[in-house]
């Protein structure tokens, strides 16, 4: 712990080894965020995200699947909006936005997406209540 100040866990879940590499050299400096991965696919995630354990979670999946979009579904409920989601993905599609701000998400990212868009919006997504508020705003800065 730096200077009394809490770490907080963030959760990757990806396929994609080269993002979940990045994603990790990208938090490995920093002395307040531990990062953990589960390499599997959304839909194959089972136990592992339980909301007492993270402060955030990155999920890296392809939203114009419907059977992602269910997998992130039930996921949400199950967090109940007690921990913030950012959705990263190479697809993107007005439908997918859609339903991404309908489950409230905190942020989501179209890859290619640069280590400073992924760290700017985890801290966003760690920062808590109020992240609400600005879902939408965040989302739509991404549409064409």
């Amino acid at each position: 712990m730096a200077n009394g100040i809490k770490t907080r866990k963030i959760l990757l879940v990806s396929t994609d080894r080269t993002f979940a590499q990045d994603t990790r050299t990208a938090f490995s400096a920093s002395e307040i965020i531990q990062l953990s991965t589960v390499e599997k696919n959304v839909t194959e995630l089972r136990g592992e995200i339980q909301e007492a354990d993270f402060g955030a979670i990155i999920v890296d999946m392809d939203a114009a699947r419907l059977e992602e979009v269910e997998s992130l579904q039930r996921i949400m409920r199950r967090l109940e909006d007690k921990v913030p989601v950012v959705v990263v993905t190479q697809e993107f599609n007005a439908a997918a936005v859609r339903i991404l701000v309908q489950l409230k998400v905190a942020d989501f990212l179209v890859k290619p997406i640069t280590t400073a868009d992924l760290v700017r919006s985890v801290v966003r997504a760690l920062q808590g209540p109020g992240r609400e508020e600005n879902t939408e705003s965040q989302i739509y800065t991404f549409m064409p």
